[in-house]
């Protein structure tokens, strides 16, 4: 006896009406679920210049519907603005869009419109930079080692008062800092970190007790630190060590 593996004709009609009445029904409950996004929701510590740039990468992608976004598009868009280093994103019936974004900490203004972060990468600044930031300005060195720069000066002068303003490299590739007292000191383009302890330790027991009177302080000495005293006559400058100073002449 033959017998057929073929679905009887009634069978075959049933199943078929049964799949599109689930595809018309699974379609009508999208259709009536599938909200217009109305809020994009950023968290994270940014400012408010950094949320607005979000914001306006996420609006691409909003068109559907929240059941529509594409989240991995939302990522990626936001991971593109350079600064992000974390992007998550999920949707929150009925019609938000949340995204949380995480990134290292600012720490420095770089040239013109960027700035950079605690790893030295150099980022297009959302907005403009905030200028209480420190400045950083290097013809020769790039973001990663200026960061070294900038971060051996501040531990080896966090037990002074001394704040950054300002960190600079010439074309020579020779080192200032300027502090928010506006004191400046040279440090030259080798050794920085004995210059900058010397620097340190002069400070301390020297300079500190007379800052108003300092005009300039140049650390390219190999066992001491010149400091410009205000009213000194033109030509002359101090050589100061953590026990003596010794005047020189030019």
């Amino acid at each position: 006896m033959k017998v057929s593996d073929r679905m009887p004709t009634g069978r075959r009609v049933l199943a078929v009406g049964l799949f599109v009445c689930v595809g018309a029904g699974l379609a009508a409950l999208v259709f009536v679920i599938n909200h217009p996004v109305q809020i994009v929701r950023v968290t994270g510590d940014l400012t408010t210049a950094e949320r607005d740039a979000v914001k306006a990468a996420v609006l691409q992608h909003l068109d559907g519907g929240l059941l529509l976004v594409n989240l991995d598009e939302v990522v990626a868009t936001v991971l593109a603005l350079t600064w992000p280093r974390d992007v998550r994103a999920r949707r929150v019936w009925p019609s938000i869009v949340e995204v949380s974004v995480a990134k290292d900490p600012i720490v420095a203004r770089w040239g013109d419109g960027f700035v950079l972060n605690s790893v030295g990468d150099v980022i297009d600044a959302a907005g403009v930079p905030d200028a209480t930031l420190p400045l950083i300005h290097c013809v020769n060195a790039n973001g990663a080692r200026a960061m070294q720069i900038f971060q051996m000066l501040g531990q080896v002068l966090s037990d002074t008062p001394l704040k950054i303003a300002e960190v600079e490299e010439d074309a020579l590739g020779e080192w200032r800092v300027r502090f928010t007292n506006d004191v400046t000191v040279s440090l030259g383009h080798e050794d920085l970190l004995e210059r900058v302890e010397r620097f340190s330790k002069v400070y301390k027991a020297v300079i500190e007790k007379r800052l108003d009177q300092v005009e300039h302080i140049d650390a390219r000495y190999r066992n001491g630190i010149a400091v410009g005293w205000r009213g000194n006559e033109s030509g002359k400058f101090q050589v100061a060590t953590a026990s003596h100073t010794i005047e020189v002449v030019q």
